[in-house]
């Protein structure tokens, strides 16, 4: 095995013979092994002196490897003083990313170094990144490719704003509506009617940024006409409804309703997938119902009901009764709204009838558990019926049974079952609007997972200990108890650490986050160990490249640096790969919202 000093000799040979590309592969065998032993500054080091010798050689995406991998030796590094290392580093990677002419990698790598950058280098290094955008754009413009261009005047206009910049953002807000209008006009003329309406929604949203709220709704309202002459009515539907919502927002009641109704009729011309045009249905009918369009919203929940029933009856041919029961609910509900009473009571009552059956048959006394569940749908359906008496009687049976099947697992020895027992307890609980006896049950679910964690880590199967850390982690959170969140957090970063030891870095990623947001959310004071969160996610970011961990550290870092303007401007630029978290994420940013954020 040579030694580190024989692969750097080895490595200055092979660069003294003008064997670039062999030369660097040794440096970076080179600083993997001294990463691997913790050494980071030096295997950064060594890192960059390898991402030095492919940039001589002309090997860009070997070039951005090794800089990768050296910024990532200096977030592990985790000292202070690595934050002006990583700067440097990620502007250096910026730099030769321009030299390639790669401006796109180059903004990216110049966005990173002014995340650890001095105020001062923030300011000058958000120019540089703007200018390169700029590069960007200007190229796209001129070879019409509209489409393109918006997309990167979007992100600079971002940019300025998250910076402060607000009269530069500003003017790059107003090209990107002319470039928007451009993108319009030439997809009108080319009968693409689809590309014109994303055009004016794009255009929309610049405008509702600014705080151009009736001019954002009536760019909305045409691009839905747009949608509707390409007959997307789903698409149509949905920007008419957010118009209504902005202009619903600004107390504008009769453009509001009338943009109501303008979606509502656009719901109703759909065609398809019952799946999806049913609920839309429902969504129109209660629109006209709000606008006092009494007829056409019994016409949307007659046509919602009939598919609901057909729905219902694909669910029995095809020997799924859950579905089925599932449709006739949301048939029933339709039949109510369109006035059909006693129909729906029926439908209610029938599938009752199901679920107390199932709870009563022979096989589920001796199946505690589906007992139990079948309990907790006949209350969902009792519920919606407004038999709401009747219905917490059946889940206070559901919950009883959840206790007895816990205490039996104790005795057993399950911990596992028992921890999964005492949360569907709890859940009940909660749906009996019992806050005390759910934290109650919350709290020995975590007891119990954390004693299915120390059996698995004893027995020797790490997965199954981590999963059960993460359980403890999240019951003791559910508690919202003072003591117990805290724990919780602890017990969550261990499972994310257990999840990194078995290469599961998404998992570990998730964990990290639901600490972070914890932290943001109850404890926005503590800034060290909310930066310390950050730096991990960041290392698995980095470690992956993967597209979602980080647009949401994009996210999250304006959000720790409590600027709402770029925090709203980061997240609708991620929106696409953000979609499951955006309701999260839109807490946390409200959560930093002051009355000077949101002047601009």
């Amino acid at each position: 095995m040579p030694s580190l000093e024989d692969v750097l000799n080895a490595a200055k040979a092979k660069l003294a013979r003008g064997d670039r590309a062999d030369a660097a592969k040794l440096i970076m065998t080179a600083a993997k092994a001294v990463g691997s032993r913790g050494m980071n500054l030096r295997a950064a080091r060594l890192y960059e002196d390898a991402a030095d010798v492919y940039r001589e050689g002309r090997m860009a995406q070997e070039c951005y490897d090794a800089l990768e991998n050296a910024t990532l030796m200096l977030i592990r590094q985790g000292a202070n003083n690595s934050q002006s290392e990583i700067a440097r580093v990620s502007e250096k990677a910026g730099d030769i990313a321009r030299e390639f002419s790669d401006y796109k990698r180059a903004a990216d790598f110049y966005s990173r170094a002014g995340d650890y950058a001095s105020e001062d280098d923030r300011r000058r290094l958000s120019a540089r990144t703007a200018e390169v955008l700029l590069n960007m754009a200007d190229a796209s413009e001129e070879k019409d490719n509209y489409e393109e261009a918006l997309a990167v005047l979007k992100r600079i206009g971002r940019l300025y704003f998250a910076g402060g910049e607000v009269e530069l953002g500003r003017r790059i807000n107003s090209r990107a509506e002319r470039v928007a209008n451009k993108w319009a006009e030439k997809a009108k003329k080319n009968g693409d009617y689809l590309s014109a309406g994303n055009a004016l929604a794009e255009a929309a949203q610049l405008k509702q940024n600014e705080g151009d709220f009736n001019g954002a709704a009536r760019l909305m309202l045409m691009a839905g006409e747009l949608y509707e002459t390409a007959g997307l009515f789903e698409k149509a539907g949905n920007i008419y409804d957010a118009a209504q919502e902005v202009l619903k927002a600004q107390r504008l009641t009769s453009a509001s309703r009338s943009a109501m109704a303008k979606a509502s009729e656009a719901y109703l011309k759909m065609e398809g997938k019952p799946e999806v045009v049913a609920p839309l249905l429902v969504r129109a009918g209660n629109m006209f119902t709000e606008i006092g369009l009494g007829v056409k919203a019994k016409w949307a929940f007659k046509r919602a009901a009939d598919i609901f029933a057909e729905l219902a009856e694909k669910s029995i041919a095809e020997g799924d009764p859950e579905s089925e029961k599932k449709y006739l609910r949301f048939r029933a509900m339709c039949l109510k709204r369109w006035g059909a009473e006693d129909e729906a009571a029926d439908i209610y009552r029938a599938v009752t009838d199901y679920y107390l059956g199932q709870a009563s048959n022979p096989g589920a006394q001796d199946n505690m558990e589906a007992q139990a569940l079948a309990l907790e749908e006949a209350a969902a359906v009792l519920h919606e019926s407004d038999n709401k008496q009747e219905g917490n009687a059946h889940l206070e049976r559901a919950l009883q049974i959840y206790v007895e099947l816990a205490d039996k697992s104790q005795v057993a020895g399950q911990a596992d079952e028992c921890s999964k027992f005492y949360t569907k307890a709890a859940e009940v609980a909660m749906k009996l609007g019992d806050l005390k006896r759910s934290a109650s049950f919350h709290w020995m679910a975590c007891q119990k997972a954390e004693g299915a964690a120390e059996y698995y880590s004893q027995t020797g199967v790490p997965e199954l200990a981590t999963i059960w850390l993460r359980t403890a982690g999240n019951e003791a959170l559910a508690t919202q108890t003072e003591n117990m969140v805290r724990k919780g957090i602890e017990l969550l970063r261990q499972s994310a650490k257990g999840f990194r030891q078995i290469n599961e870095m998404r998992d570990a990623f998730e964990d990290l986050y639901v600490v972070l947001e914890t932290l943001l959310e109850r404890y926005p004071e503590n800034t060290a160990n909310i930066r310390e969160v950050l730096a991990e996610m960041e290392e698995i970011a980095i470690t992956t490249k993967d597209e979602y961990m980080t647009s949401m550290l994009t996210v999250l870092k304006a959000i720790e640096k409590k600027s709402y303007v770029a925090s709203v401007l980061m997240l609708q630029e991620h929106e696409d790969a953000l979609q499951q978290k955006r309701d999260r994420l839109g807490r946390l940013i409200e959560s930093i919202r002051t009355p000077q954020s949101v002047q601009t």
